[in-house]
């Protein structure tokens, strides 16, 4: 991800976060700043969930019985 300096409005600078060349925030330095931070540690919590192992009891199958009726 880059930031990359958008505009000068009333005094303000403003900077975008771009992803590929799609804007993915637009803000101050600071804030682009920390939506990189909060964006890393919500990356890296997912590839942590993904690299947990699944529980190992197994898991339950039920099974049916047909119920045998006299006619």
């Amino acid at each position: 991800m880059d930031v990359v300096f958008k505009c000068l409005q009333g005094g303000t600078r403003y900077y975008s976060v771009r992803l590929h060349g799609q804007e993915r925030f637009v803000g101050s330095r600071e804030e682009c700043e920390r939506y990189l931070e909060i964006h890393a540690r919500k990356v890296t919590a997912e590839q942590a969930e993904a690299r947990r192992p699944r529980r190992n009891r197994p898991v339950s199958v039920r099974t049916y019985r047909q119920v045998r009726t006299t006619a």
